[in-house]
């Protein structure tokens, strides 16, 4: 009996994956990643957002360089996913591990609202998240990872 050759599954077009991956979201959501493209979407908005503000030039310069490198990385990553989900292989998205039981997006819409909320009453200013607010909440965020991490849930 000849061994057996490995099926390939019909599935989504690496080199279409690929081309529309260079629009923020799109090529995950081609390939059914939808937290994936949430984070492309957010993310490159949030460079947009820095890139436009006055941050100095140094960190000007780095966001700048951001925006251009972002979305030859998002169209890769889906022309990999793309490679992947067709030939069979299993390809984890890391973002469904980690948001897989939490209300992730709606978090993150309700502080950034809340935020420009405070900011409108002048209760907030948007000094601050530089200074204090962002190197918290990644701290925040490490300390979280990392007590996972220790206790095994990965």
């Amino acid at each position: 009996m000849p061994p057996a050759t490995p099926q390939l599954r019909q599935g989504n077009s690496p080199v279409l994956a690929f081309l529309l991956g260079f629009i923020p979201g799109l090529g995950a959501v081609y390939n059914g990643e939808y937290n994936k493209a949430i984070i492309h979407v957010v993310a490159f908005g949030a460079i947009i957002l820095g890139a436009s503000s006055d941050l100095g030039e140094s960190l000007h310069g780095l966001l700048i360089f951001a925006l251009v490198i972002s979305p030859f990385y998002m169209a890769i990553d889906a022309m990999r996913s793309a490679k992947a989900k067709s030939t069979g292989q299993p390809l984890a998205d890391p973002f469904e591990n980690w948001s897989g039981q939490r209300p992730l997006g709606p978090i993150i819409l309700i502080g950034i609202g809340a935020l420009f909320l405070l900011n409108n009453f002048g209760f907030f200013d948007f000094f601050r998240v530089r200074q204090v607010i962002v190197p918290l909440l990644l701290i925040g965020i490490g300390f979280y990872m990392l007590k996972n991490r220790v206790s095994g849930k990965n």
